[in-house]
């Protein structure tokens, strides 16, 4: 008895472990099917846009920008703020161009009403001070020199100057590949 009651014990024993080892039959298994829609390469791009004519207006300006600088002219950074405020109140509004010789203050106000509208643009809370706005620049080369104040009007001398050849001598700018004005021989 004892020997039947230990076969029976190993036998449930026996099929405990088999059935470890044999897959369930009661497992679902779902497949789900994608539908792949080929689209070809896609849809054409759109056309370029054409540029409108502010837009030429000012790659027109740019260039002569990079033109002017590249044959020697003197960059300027342009500032604005309320006519009369502290030193420290100035605004940064964008650079200027300037060929030798030429003043930038006269090409500042050449330029004013373009400028004012850049301003506007720009900084919003301006809106209604056109009138009040006070402009001033300094080398782009020497950002930390103190703003000068541009004055409407402020024209040139007419004629040489020793000011002028003095600032031609002492210019960092390098005409050495520049040929010299003719000469009128009576």
């Amino acid at each position: 008895m004892k020997s039947t009651a230990v076969i029976s014990t190993l036998v449930s024993i026996l099929s405990i472990e088999t059935s470890a080892f044999v897959p369930q039959l009661n497992s679902i298994q779902q497949q789900q099917s994608t539908q792949l829609y080929a689209k070809g390469f896609g849809t054409p791009p759109p056309e370029p846009r054409q540029k409108s004519a502010a837009q030429i207006e000012r790659e027109q300006k740019s260039s002569k920008y990079d033109e002017i600088a590249a044959t020697g002219g003197q960059e300027y950074r342009i500032f604005v703020r309320q006519f009369g405020s502290d030193d420290k109140s100035w605004l940064p509004v964008g650079s200027i161009a300037v060929p030798r010789g030429a003043q930038v203050a006269d090409a500042v106000f050449a330029g004013e009403t373009a400028l004012k509208d850049a301003i506007v643009r720009a900084y919003p809370r301006l809106k209604g001070m056109e009138t009040e706005f006070e402009y001033g620049f300094n080398l782009k080369v020497y950002p930390d020199d103190p703003v000068q104040i541009a004055i409407k009007g402020q024209g040139a001398t007419q004629g040489p100057s020793i000011g002028g050849w003095i600032s031609n001598l002492l210019s960092p700018v390098d005409t050495s590949g520049v040929a010299p004005p003719p000469i009128k021989e009576d």
